[in-house]
């Protein structure tokens, strides 16, 4: 059998060549989605959300309640930008740490504000609120608000789809924790936080199940 000539090849393969659109740099393709996204949460929040009962609970308390919502609010935002850096193969895996510090604030100001409840009510600080409610309204919107994440991350075509899936499954799950805040008509417990963190975990766990089909890895 004889050899096919290099160049015949190389014209075959052209000849079903499809063109590749490139990719605009990540953060120009995360700050659009961003944005739309706080502002979906803003218009929701307007229509529908509870700000007098959110202010009511935190009376006294408005500094650490503006603190504690920024941590969640730029956890999303970090979380987000951060999938779309990991999903470019050479990009710095140092981006897997970008939200992890308002992370942090956020576990620590929702901690902080469970205690003061549990030195003012005593006891009843301990008790489960209606956080099942709290948990579904978390998964639930987390999968709704990480759609268009996923969608869009999808496009990279990710190498390594995993990193990729739980960071915007935390960023999902920090906007829902956020949307929360006006929803949730109680005062927080540290049981209640349990499971607001159980339901970040969930979140993570979901994204993390849907990562190959959801991401189409290369």
């Amino acid at each position: 059998m004889s050899a096919v000539p290099t160049d015949k090849v190389v014209e075959a393969l052209a000849a079903d060549a499809r063109p590749v659109r490139t990719l605009a740099p990540p953060l120009a393709r995360a700050l659009p989605l961003v944005t739309l996204l706080v502002l979906s949460i803003g218009l929701v929040v307007a229509a529908a959300g509870d700000v007098g009962q959110l202010l009511l609970r935190y009376a006294g308390r408005e500094d650490m309640l503006g603190w504690e919502m920024m941590a969640m609010l730029m956890t999303g935002v970090l979380a987000v930008t951060a999938a779309f850096y990991v999903s470019i193969p050479g990009r710095s895996r140092l981006w897997l740490l970008a939200p992890l510090p308002t992370f942090g604030a956020w576990l620590l100001l929702s901690g902080l504000g469970c205690y003061q409840q549990l030195v003012r009510s005593g006891a009843s600080g301990w008790e489960l609120g209606e956080s099942f409610h709290c948990l579904l309204f978390i998964v639930g919107s987390s999968i709704v608000i990480g759609g268009p994440v996923v969608w869009t991350l999808s496009k990279a075509r990710p190498i390594d789809p995993l990193p990729v899936a739980l960071l915007a499954g935390l960023g999902a799950a920090a906007f829902s924790a956020f949307l929360l805040q006006f929803f949730h008509a109680f005062a927080v417990t540290f049981l209640d936080l349990a499971l607001h963190l159980l339901a970040v975990l969930l979140a993570l766990g979901v994204a993390a199940l849907v990562k190959n089909r959801a991401l189409k890895p290369a």
